[in-house]
């Protein structure tokens, strides 16, 4: 199948969307479906929160780094080669994390499967922007988004499900089967995108080259830096919420499931939505519109954290806080699509390359924020409350200067 995307870019074959969702979701998968499970990670391999919080962190290392070394490769090999290894390894590394017989074995696992899982995401970025340019690929980013998040609405639910039935380790067994089928999409139904006569140098100082070229484009790195800083807010959420709400609230993993369930639809919902804007009004619009959401919800959390103590008040209303969580996930609806959208934009002359750096810092930023909840306590939402608001506070600001 031909035909033509955006402003010309022609698409010799169109992969098959459900896949390139599948791919760039499957971090999502690979953490949410873990979260619940954490406290019981934590008792059973007498790690304690902090070290069930490190086995997390360790795929989003390996997810990170992963993307910074294989984004640059696709440039030079193709989509295809990644798209198809990436995904076995992945399914090889879940089935280690379920044998896990220590706390340390899990975590060298996680960050293997988070190198493997990096495979995938960075490529099924490239793939958009190789296929798609201008408001066309914002929108393909938008609803790559968005289906994706339907990962983390289901994927807690279906952790909580597993471990009725079961222990954590079968958490580990369903992301193996998730694997194998990524490897079947991707050979059936993703085509190479990237012609060999566009592919770059495949030496080690070539690939440093495009690194550091996009490195010292001060237009790129700009947007980069506001995803970071919207990635450290975001991240203070999805490491400490679990253990946050359990322990301060007292909620079971199937109500928590419910909550992250809520607030992942409600994130989709306007990452839905930005597709379709977005055709309308310029992704740095709509990206300064979700900071402003996300930020001013942190912010109203932090409040709500500080005020109750003063007044006698050991923590905010629970229906407070999850309404405060909702509209920080409504806002990064709207930063997330907008963030991948320019940052392709923006380094288009190396996609893969881009895709790497625009993804793998962010979540490099989110990996070194995960471990400071739990070292800074659980018993309160204040720590969760003030990583939230200090990365999205930071992130609007750096928005304001960041280039169309």
């Amino acid at each position: 199948m031909s035909g033509t995307a955006g402003t010309g870019r022609r698409v010799r074959t169109v992969p098959a969307f459900w896949v390139l969702v599948l791919l760039s979701g499957v971090s999502a998968l690979a953490t949410d479906m873990y979260l619940p499970a954490l406290p019981q990670v934590g008792a059973d391999l007498g790690a304690g929160a902090v070290g069930a919080q490190l086995t997390l962190t360790a795929f989003l290392v390996g997810f990170a780094a992963g993307q910074l070394a294989l984004g640059p490769v696709s440039d030079a090999l193709g989509r295809r080669p990644l798209l198809l290894v990436g995904p076995a390894l992945f399914a090889v590394a879940s089935v280690l994390c379920a044998l896990a017989p220590t706390a340390a074995v899990l975590v060298g696992a996680r960050l293997v499967q988070g190198v493997a899982a990096a495979a995938g995401a960075v490529c099924a970025r490239a793939v958009v922007s190789d296929t798609h340019r201008g408001p066309d690929a914002a929108a393909r980013f938008g609803l790559l988004t968005a289906v994706g998040l339907l990962g983390p609405v289901v994927a807690p639910t279906i952790g909580a499900g597993v471990l009725q039935v079961g222990s954590w380790r079968l958490v580990f067994g369903v992301l193996a089967v998730i694997g194998l089928v990524q490897v079947l999409g991707a050979w059936r139904a993703v085509p190479e995108s990237l012609p060999a006569d566009e592919r770059q140098h495949a030496s080690a100082r070539a690939t440093a080259s495009r690194v550091l070229d996009l490195l010292r484009d001060g237009r790129f790195m700009r947007h980069v830096l506001v995803a970071c800083l919207a990635t450290v807010g975001f991240f203070g959420y999805i490491g400490g919420s679990s253990l946050v709400l359990q322990d301060v609230y007292g909620i079971g993993a199937g109500l928590y499931g419910v909550v992250f369930a809520t607030n992942g639809a409600t994130m989709a919902a306007t990452s839905f939505a930005f597709a379709r804007l977005v055709h309308r009004w310029p992704p740095t619009a709509l990206r300064a519109t979700g900071l402003a959401v996300a930020a001013s919800s942190s912010a109203l959390l932090l409040v709500a954290s500080l005020v109750g103590p003063a007044v006698g008040v050991a923590a905010p209303p629970f229906a407070l806080v999850w309404v405060l969580l909702s509209g920080l996930t409504a806002g990064m609806g709207l930063v997330l699509p907008a963030g991948f959208a320019l940052a392709q934009a923006a380094g288009d002359r190396s996609r893969g390359t881009a895709s790497a750096l625009g993804g793998g810092l962010a979540f490099t930023c989110g990996a070194a924020v995960i471990p400071l909840t739990g070292v800074l306590g659980t018993a309160s939402v204040l720590p969760m409350a003030t990583l939230m608001s200090v990365g999205l506070a930071a992130a609007l600001l750096a928005a304001r200067r960041a280039p169309a």
